[in-house]
């Protein structure tokens, strides 16, 4: 008995030692979110309007038959360039006809034929008629635009009118990307009553020949803004709207804060951010972003320049 006593009494202790012991808590795991950042570049530029604009040539020929008859002669094509005074159809009246079965020599019947001559140099837009078509006086056998009349046709609305004749100067951007430096030389006096826009001719600071029709980009630059705040366009974070946007910056290596920004002028990869406050020295996610919440944790797996 004194054995077994002894045994239970060692079992109590053992167990009340086991339970006197608190177990040491979990460490929390920590889940930062991998991002990519960048500074803010400032400097210098231009806000740029930006207007939908055309190709148009502004003089062109109609070139007209003076008589009835039957065209005989083309000596120009579609695309083919002419000078002035070049001959450029002939029309034989209808009374040759009548004529050539008669026993007047042909001589006398080719001097009653009618050439047409052109009075532009130019090149030939449309033609209208082939050989062997009858025509009447007036009719319109083709049409001769001038090639150095090439101009372009801004669309710009009304209310930017004042603004943009201060400037004159303008950059026009051709569909391949390329541009050319063009200044406004005039405007036409109506304007588009269902667009409410003024067209305003551009002419090109140096001789371009393009076709007629094709539609371009021309580019004021409405003012200089300094010590402008860009980031890169993966930086502007914003709400389904698109009504309001926020960057995410760093306040340490590990943790990150919602910035409210207002966006400014795209320039190129970058956009520029108004009432930001930020400067060269601070950091902001260019890349992770997505989603994070205020003071998120954060882990910073490349930094770029």
């Amino acid at each position: 008995m004194t054995l077994n006593f002894m045994m239970l009494i060692f079992l109590i202790l053992v167990v009340g030692a086991c339970a006197s012991k608190q177990q040491a808590p979990e460490k929390e795991a920590v889940v930062r979110t991998d991002v990519k950042v960048s500074s803010p570049s400032i400097g210098n530029a231009d806000r740029l309007l930006n207007f939908q604009a055309v190709t148009h040539y502004m003089q062109d020929n109609n070139i007209r038959t003076q008589l009835t008859g039957i065209v005989t002669q083309i000596n120009c094509a579609v695309a083919g360039n002419i000078k002035t005074g070049q001959a450029i159809f002939v029309i034989q009246p209808q009374e040759a006809a009548a004529l050539q079965k008669s026993k007047f020599s042909g001589q006398i019947i080719g001097g009653l034929s009618d050439t047409v001559y052109s009075h532009l140099s130019g090149q030939i837009k449309s033609l209208n008629v082939q050989v062997g078509d009858f025509v009447q006086i007036g009719d319109v056998l083709a049409n001769c635009i001038r090639a150095n009349s090439m101009r372009i046709i801004a669309y710009i609305p009304v209310e930017k009118e004042s603004a943009i004749e201060k400037m004159k100067n303008c950059k026009v951007i051709l569909p391949d990307g390329t541009s050319l430096e063009g200044r406004i030389s005039g405007k036409l006096p109506s304007a588009d009553a269902q667009n409410q826009t003024q067209s305003y001719i551009i002419e090109p600071n140096k001789p371009v020949i393009l076709a007629e029709n094709i539609n371009l980009t021309v580019q004021f630059a409405a003012e200089q803004l300094q010590n402008a705040v860009f980031v890169p366009e993966g930086a502007v974070l914003g709400n389904e709207e698109q009504t309001r946007f926020w960057i995410m910056k760093l306040i340490n290596d590990s943790i990150c804060t919602k910035v409210p920004v207002e966006k400014g002028i795209k320039k190129d990869s970058l956009v520029q951010l108004i009432n930001s406050g930020l400067t060269s020295t601070d950091l902001v996610i260019i890349e992770g972003g997505y989603g994070l919440a205020d003071s998120a944790r954060i882990q910073v797996i490349k930094t770029k320049d």
